[in-house]
């Protein structure tokens, strides 16, 4: 699993790459403090490349999305494929987010 945070004056882009299982959660554990950090600005995960999510993974989703609604901001995911997408739609995380 890889996370490449971008910054931009109006949003953050976190692009994810592989696997988010727990194994994954607890290493990027920095990183997702960093973006709840900056909650105050729209984030978008870019999940292409992301090919597994476990439930810690969407642990790690519902937190970005309670600090983002505390700062007034959403969390958009973009390009979420179809397995990842039926994890979602199982689990109402759909209702939850904005897809692109």
């Amino acid at each position: 699993m890889e996370i490449l945070i971008r910054k931009s004056s109006d949003s953050v882009i976190a692009v994810m790459n592989g696997c988010f299982d727990t194994q994954a959660a607890e290493m990027y554990e920095p990183t997702v403090k960093e973006l709840e950090s900056l909650a105050s600005k729209p984030i978008i995960l870019d999940c292409r490349r992301l090919e597994y999510i476990a439930s810690s993974g969407l642990r790690v989703l519902l937190r970005l999305r309670k600090a983002c609604a505390a700062q007034g901001q959403r969390v958009t995911l973009q390009g979420v494929n179809p397995n990842i997408m039926e994890v979602l739609k199982v689990t109402h995380f759909d209702s939850m987010f904005i897809f692109e």
